[in-house]
């Protein structure tokens, strides 16, 4: 049998489709047919059982989230539909009431972690989303930001920081430091910016990894001047692009929970700007987004400025995943025009110089 991480992306599906079946008889469905919709990190697949159900099993990525990681995750996620009544991904729970599995499948080198969700209707809308749209989600991701800062995570939550630049260093939770002992390290920093400094020297060149350590200096100054209060900082969605949000029935809904993390409310807004800024409308998406998300919660006009430095941090994040993934079948061809591509918007970041 052939080592998995040797195969193409149908090679690894249709083995990782017999660990679906594997985790999906924790669940007591039989006979479910797959129909695989993302493969890169994790592996998701939309499963209809024959009584016409309809779910998303996410397989995780090794050596990814940790069980007590992924378990916050979705007691999030259950805070939020409890809390706010969102249209977000509801875990089913398998026949011992737990809301995670482990499975295995012969010629898949590891045992997998697996989550069940209910499916959630709805559509997606790329090139043809509207300002009216636009503003929903602003008005959605603000509700999740004042959620947050008044929400209390129970003792065993466990995530780690949503803007952390390597896979390492989101793996790693994050605790906020006591109220009399400052901060020891400034974000993104220490280890993890020492290792993807390290990553891109070593797979791009050094000239590149000086275009990313200027621009993690500019990164760090903003947040240093913004400070983690709750007004500014607290758990995120951490991946709210244009296919993680969808609207239904006159309002919007967000999946795809994974990244989220601890970060600045600024960067779940950042990562919804930078997936349209190639849009002709985009002037029109960005204000009718900021002026939805003030309909919920304040943002101050001088905050926008520092749009632009967040940018750059998701630059090197995407350049980081990459990176860090280039041996992967959906990088292998093209992964050394990706990463140029992100470093060169990283290059145009620190010519600009800092907004005043």
């Amino acid at each position: 049998m052939k080592n998995f991480h040797t195969l193409q992306a149908r090679g690894q599906l249709n083995r990782l489709r017999q660990l679906a079946r594997a985790a999906l008889a924790d669940y007591a469905i039989v006979n479910p047919t797959f129909l695989p919709l993302r493969h890169e990190t994790n592996t998701t697949f939309r499963v209809q059982t024959p009584d016409g159900s309809t779910y998303v099993l996410r397989i995780h990525r090794p050596q990814g989230h940790t069980f007590e990681q992924i378990r916050s995750e979705l007691q999030w996620l259950s805070a939020l539909r409890h809390d706010l009544k969102a249209a977000v991904p509801e875990p089913i729970p398998t026949r011992d009431g737990a809301l995670l599995t482990i499975a295995s499948a012969q010629g898949v080198p590891e045992p997998r972690i697996c989550v069940l969700f209910r499916w959630l209707p709805g559509r997606f809308f790329n090139d043809t989303i509207t300002p009216g749209r636009m503003a929903h989600i602003g008005r959605l991701t603000a509700l999740f930001h004042t959620h947050t800062s008044h929400w209390q995570a129970p003792s065993d939550f466990r995530r780690g920081r949503a803007d952390a630049l390597t896979e390492e260093g989101r793996q790693r939770d994050w605790r906020a430091p006591a109220a009399d002992q400052p901060a020891t390290d400034v974000h993104p920093g220490g280890y993890d910016a020492a290792q993807a400094i390290a990553v891109v020297t070593t797979l791009c060149s050094s000239s590149d990894a000086a275009i990313v350590t200027a621009a993690l200096e500019r990164i760090r100054a903003v947040f240093h001047e913004l400070g983690e209060s709750r007004e500014v900082f607290g758990l995120i969605h951490g991946d709210l692009h244009q296919e993680n949000y969808f609207f239904h029935g006159g309002s919007a809904g967000a999946i795809d929970f994974d990244d989220c993390g601890w970060g600045h409310f600024l960067f779940d807004l950042s990562i919804t700007l930078r997936e349209i800024q190639d849009l002709p409308s985009y002037p029109a998406l960005r204000a009718a987004l900021l002026r939805g998300y003030r309909a919920v919660r304040p943002l101050p006009s001088d905050h926008e400025r520092h749009l632009e430095a967040f940018f750059a941090l998701r630059h090197i994040q995407i350049l980081m995943w990459i990176l860090e993934s280039h041996d992967h079948p959906a990088f292998r061809d093209d992964w050394v025009a990706q990463a140029h591509y992100e470093i060169e918007q990283l290059r145009q970041f620190v010519i600009r110089g800092p907004i005043s």
